[in-house]
């Protein structure tokens, strides 16, 4: 009998072992909660709520058919995300009245950038080619 006792507080001593899978798998779960954690206040302490920054900068001006094309990059440098944000071309100069070309970009995440174009009847490199956003609204 005190053979037999001795053997369940060996039992009972194993059962008790924790295996290092579980405290691996445990580690690895802390390690996902403290991310989300970090990334949530770092987004709520950072940038994510000042309002949408857009600028307009022209990178490509090609001769197409029946005129110009200008291709531009719209940069949200604001924390917050811009949805139908228009952006609006004008070539003047001449002595003609200024020629105005307009898009709608759908939307534009807070802290990047999206491309996109205007036509134009007249040469905008034979004029003066400015482009600016004139309005977005809250997604």
């Amino acid at each position: 009998m005190g053979r037999d006792k001795a053997f369940h507080d060996e039992d009972r001593g194993d059962s008790q072992h924790t295996p290092w899978l579980e405290w691996l798998a445990s580690g690895v779960g802390l390690v996902l909660a403290l991310c989300v954690f970090g990334f949530i206040g770092w987004q709520a302490l950072g940038d994510a709520t000042s309002p949408p920054v857009v600028t307009i900068e022209t990178t490509d001006v090609a001769t197409v058919t029946g005129g110009y094309r200008v291709v531009f990059q719209a940069r949200n440098a604001g924390g917050a995300a811009a949805a139908q944000v228009r952006i609006e071309g004008t070539v003047s100069g001449s002595g003609a009245p200024p020629e105005t070309s307009s898009v709608i970009l759908d939307y534009i995440p807070g802290q990047s950038a999206r491309e996109g174009g205007l036509f134009f009847t007249r040469d905008p490199k034979a004029g003066d080619l400015s482009l600016r956003a004139t309005g977005f609204a809250k997604p």
